[in-house]
């Protein structure tokens, strides 16, 4: 049976149609992508405190009282309702923090104009890491005021937030050196609930957090 062109062309705007109602379904019907929440039962004893060590739900970022790089104070409000990722460095590390950096950097460029999104990097040698120290620090890498806040303050409540709130450095141990910290490579993110939504090597995973993030900005 010979068609007409204009029957044709029905048949083309409905294969159109066709493919691209299934094309749109597909999306749709995608399970999002669902990170995990972690809680200090699920990771390494060696980064969590012993009364910490058995906590399998509920755990969430709790206030904190330091100060950023422009002299500042800096507690739990400033990162209300905000995504974030965190860590922790001194400026005169001379490996790992280098590339830990590099990816705070990648990742600040990508969400730059994104308010939902902020950068925090706390020092674990405060008595060196000065408000003026950092602040140079800040310039010298490039971070964003108001988005990528460098924090210092009492050794004891940095040391508090990373043993405690984002088990991000070893426990006290004989390989310890003198400023009382093994800070490791790990980036923590946080989502707006204040949930710990996942680990990273900070020197080499800059991909990985960033396609996290944005698994975080999706709607729900």
């Amino acid at each position: 049976m010979k068609l007409s062109p204009s029957e044709w062309l029905k048949i083309a705007v409905l294969f159109v149609v066709f493919v691209g109602g299934s094309i749109a379904s597909y999306v749709v019907l995608q399970p999002k992508r669902v990170l995990p929440i972690y809680n200090p039962s699920d990771l390494n004893p060696a980064v969590v405190d012993d009364d910490l060590e058995r906590k399998g739900r509920g755990h969430r970022i709790g206030d904190f009282e330091l100060v950023d790089q422009w002299g500042n104070p800096a507690d739990s409000s400033l990162l209300q309702g905000k995504i974030y990722v965190a860590d922790f460095f001194f400026t005169t590390c001379p490996t790992i923090c280098i590339d830990m950096g590099k990816t705070f950097q990648q990742v600040q460029e990508v969400f730059k104009d994104n308010p939902r999104v902020h950068l925090v990097s706390h020092t674990v040698m405060p008595e060196i890491d000065t408000v003026e120290v950092m602040r140079a620090y800040s310039e010298r890498v490039g971070a964003i005021k108001g988005k990528w806040h460098l924090l210092t303050g009492e050794k004891e409540e940095l040391y508090r937030m990373a043993r405690r709130e984002y088990f991000a450095v070893m426990e006290p141990g004989t390989s310890f050196d003198e400023h009382d910290f093994i800070h490791t490579e790990n980036v923590i993110l946080v989502d707006e609930k204040k949930r710990i939504r996942g680990f990273y090597d900070g020197t080499n995973e800059a991909e990985r957090i960033i396609e996290d993030i944005k698994a975080l900005l999706e709607p729900r």
